[in-house]
């Protein structure tokens, strides 16, 4: 394997440490995600028309083929700096429409930053000044090694899957209860709600860490309006903490990584606006790029690179370049803090995604 590390770009935490064997795209870390995405990148498989093989692509007769509308949805994962400027340059021309694939519960989170703001944090800030962290969510699917990350650290963990609103409401009853400076005695046996209020009251800073689905289903909007305002009045109340001659007061941030980073922020940096299915529900894809994020996958016409789902998913398949792999390009990590480089490791004789994309849209 290669003696230099290089930055994955499968998924929004951007691991910075793995080595790579080009000829099998084999790696050692043990990352499912990483392992099926750069074997599917270097050894792809053949491009396919419904069950036949395809040596030779006739891109005209495969758009009509496969009866690709004249503003097709694309859904593209995983797009880089580069490609999501194109992106968003052929969404500007009318040549597509762009589907950012959001759970109920992300969009619920939008929303409410949108209207409220928040108070967020990095990773890197999370692992250095953090001394407890409250996981929501499941991060296996999306970021199969923050886990990982988050053990290393030292910090105290603890993780619930979706906390409801009960749980929330109770946080918001016990802050209220410290910032008045009434009692409120506790049951023989504490609710999980009072067991973690009194883990943030010790921690001089708690960062929250959101995962997928992080809330019960149909609770979505309140869910997230409620942690984010627990958050906001935590900081707002700024609770002192007995330690020693000077005073320490306890924080709390929000952790939240997104797979559509350089989607997101190319299009803000352009016209300040992301996508009409950004805060609704996504509109039904024609065409997906990459690996997709979500765990039920919805059945397209087109898959351009990534794995071959199969018929029964992509009516066709065509392999593709990956930036990261085949070619240089640039990325941000998944909380927005830092512009990391993608290194060209090993060469293909297919085109890059965004060609392909282009080809059979016909705009090249």
């Amino acid at each position: 394997m290669p003696n230099d590390p290089i930055v994955c770009p499968f998924c929004p935490l951007c691991c910075d440490d793995l080595r790579v064997d080009p000829v099998s795209g084999e790696t050692e870390v043990p990352c499912h995600l990483a392992q099926v995405a750069l074997t599917s990148a270097v050894r792809p498989p053949a491009a396919r028309l419904g069950t036949q093989t395809i040596e030779t692509v006739d891109w005209n007769q495969l758009r009509q083929t496969l009866s690709l509308p004249t503003e097709p949805v694309v859904d593209f994962n995983g797009a880089t700096i580069a490609e999501a400027k194109t992106l968003e340059t052929l969404v500007n021309q009318g040549q597509i429409q762009l589907r950012i694939d959001r759970s109920p519960s992300a969009r619920a989170l939008d929303q409410t930053i949108a209207r409220d703001g928040w108070l967020g944090t990095t990773l890197g800030d999370a692992v250095r000044r953090a001394e407890y962290a409250w996981v929501i969510g499941n991060l296996d699917h999306s970021t199969p090694r923050l886990k990982e990350r988050l053990n290393q650290s030292g910090l105290a963990i603890e993780y619930t899957p979706a906390p409801g609103i009960a749980l929330l409401s109770r946080l918001h009853e016990l802050l209220s209860t410290e910032t008045s400076g009434s009692e409120d005695e506790l049951c023989a046996s504490a609710s999980e709600a009072d067991r973690l209020h009194e883990h943030f009251r010790h921690s001089r800073s708690t960062v929250v860490v959101v995962g997928d689905q992080p809330f019960q289903t149909g609770e979505e909007t309140i869910a997230s309006e409620l942690l984010l305002r627990w958050i906001a009045l935590w900081n707002e109340s700024a609770l002192p903490m007995d330690d020693g001659d000077v005073p320490i007061v306890s924080r709390v941030t929000l952790l939240r990584l997104t797979a559509d980073q350089n989607l997101y922020t190319v299009m803000r940096w352009r016209n300040n606006h992301v996508a009409p299915s950004d805060l609704s529900q996504s509109p039904m894809p024609d065409i997906r790029v990459g690996l997709p994020t979500a765990e039920n996958v919805t059945p397209v016409r087109l898959q351009i690179g990534g794995t071959d789902p199969g018929e029964s998913i992509a009516q066709a398949y065509l392999p593709a370049a990956v930036p990261g792999v085949h070619h240089a390009d640039t990325t941000i990590r998944g909380d927005g803090s830092v512009t990391l480089p993608l290194a060209g490791w090993t060469t293909s004789s297919h085109p890059g995604r965004i060609e392909v994309l282009q080809r059979v849209l016909a705009a090249v």
